[in-house]
């Protein structure tokens, strides 16, 4: 049953309807050397969109940065939203315990259903599935920004440096509760993303914005371009995987999305040492051979939505 109301909303976009209730979980270190701009994105498309209820922001992973960051974005992007913001935890001995993060994810799924975009790892997320099985039927769906089909190398840019699946990776025991429910679930990592790039032209024109942030971003942005290009070899700019979690869930129509794919953690050959140095590490696989729970997996990101994004970032072509 959980997996049709899924589909249900594959169908026909959250956006479609009026205020979605929507949680954001998020490790977000935009602004911060060498590390991604993805999330940052991701938050701004959503302030974008007057569709959706953000109740709240949660952090997990470097928690007290996280909140720096957003209160300085939410200040540029939405500052009459008031949305509040919380930390949770720093790492995965955090999963289980109480924290802020929880508690208020907690709250706002007692008033009532509410999707969640899971975009760092599942510390939070999970622990709230742990504590409070009474609330699951009030989850109408949460995207998560991992999983893979086996075989699938995470390997963008010139091919030569692969990434890990960096979310599930560093906290996989939260990751599992999730195979534990029946809460619709959507996969949309790396192999949702990966048609989906960001260059220099696409966000050139922030550079003379009158808006503050939006210089602020531009740098951000053409320090992560400069990054991929030097380390991977990418010569297409960068990718924004979190903008593609986000907007797998909430402009389905806008991506390709495979249905009651069965879900399982698995033991196998370790591909890449950036966040496991072990021969063999735990994996987040999809695959319709194999034995788990149904879930939705996003594989394919269309151009209708990266001209959604573009609009979101105000591109003059796209106003």
């Amino acid at each position: 049953m959980k997996s049709v109301i899924l589909f249900f909303f594959l169908l026909f976009p959250l956006s479609l309807f009026s205020q979605q209730r929507v949680w954001i979980d998020s490790d977000i270190m935009i602004g911060k050397f060498k590390k991604d701009v993805d999330d940052g994105l991701a938050l701004i498309l959503m302030l974008r969109d007057s569709n959706l209820q953000i109740e709240g922001i949660s952090f997990v992973h470097g928690v007290d940065y996280a909140d720096k960051v957003t209160s300085k974005l939410l200040n540029w992007y939405a500052p009459n939203l008031n949305i509040p913001t919380f930390k949770g935890s720093d790492d995965s001995a955090g999963f289980g315990k109480e924290t802020d993060a929880v508690k208020a994810i907690i709250s706002a799924l007692e008033k009532g259903p509410m999707a969640i975009l899971a975009l760092g790892p599942m510390t939070n997320v999970g622990t709230v599935l742990k504590l409070r099985p009474d609330l699951h039927k009030n989850i109408t769906a949460i995207s998560y920004c991992a999983g893979r089909k086996p075989g699938i190398l995470f390997s963008p840019g010139s091919g030569k440096v692969k990434f890990s699946d960096y979310n599930f990776d560093l906290d996989p025991k939260s990751s599992a509760t999730l195979l534990e429910t029946e809460i619709p679930v959507l996969l949309s990592g790396y192999d949702c993303s990966d048609s989906l790039f960001l260059n220099r032209e696409d966000f050139i024109h922030l550079k003379k914005s009158k808006n503050k942030g939006d210089r602020w971003l531009f740098r951000q942005l053409k320090s992560w371009e400069n990054l991929w290009s030097l380390f991977l070899g990418s010569k297409r700019g960068f990718i924004p995987f979190d903008c593609s979690t986000v907007g797998a869930l909430l402009y389905a129509d806008e991506f390709t999305i495979e249905t009651e794919i069965p879900a399982f953690i698995k033991v196998d050959t370790n591909d890449t040492k950036y966040t496991v140095s072990t021969p063999t590490k735990q994996f987040f696989y999809v695959d319709q051979d194999g034995d788990g729970k149904p879930v939705s997996y996003c594989n394919f990101t269309k151009q209708k939505f990266k001209k959604r994004l573009l609009r979101a970032l105000n591109h003059p072509e796209y106003r």
